[in-house]
């Protein structure tokens, strides 16, 4: 099943901030975990997983956002994650359903939270996705 997404390109709306920023601006985001299941915990500064940040980063600046969002890499789990946080519920939802996502607990501070696996399929589906202006395939 194909999905469109809402629009390309960045949103007037929304900004990108660092994550020190955003927590410090939205205590109570919204957020959303991309586990890199195929990124071993030892490649935590590696450039795949930097790839896989960046890929995500174009993802979510090609919806169109209302509110401000931010990433960044952790590994507190013992293996690599991939956090995006956002300030409005709907944009985390609007990503979230593109990786068909599911609940999840474990982020204190966060007034919701959602997790999906970013595996070699679900990324080559969002590249593609970048290369035909919003066409996903899900799986």
């Amino acid at each position: 099943m194909k999905q469109r997404l809402h629009t390309v390109g960045v949103a007037t709306g929304m900004s990108s901030l660092s994550w020190p920023s955003f927590l410090k601006n939205f205590p109570h985001g919204h957020l959303v975990v991309a586990v890199a299941v195929d990124v071993g915990a030892d490649e935590i500064g590696s450039r795949r997983l930097r790839g896989l940040r960046d890929l995500l980063h174009r993802i979510i600046g090609s919806l169109a956002l209302s509110g401000a969002f931010a990433l960044t890499v952790s590994r507190a789990a013992g293996f690599p994650q991939i956090l995006c946080a956002f300030e409005t519920e709907a944009d985390a939802e609007a990503f979230a359903a593109l990786a068909k996502s599911e609940p999840a607990e474990g982020f204190p501070g966060f007034a919701t939270q959602r997790i999906f696996r970013l595996d070699m399929l679900l990324e080559m589906a969002l590249r593609a996705s970048l290369k035909s202006k919003g066409d996903i395939e899900q799986r």
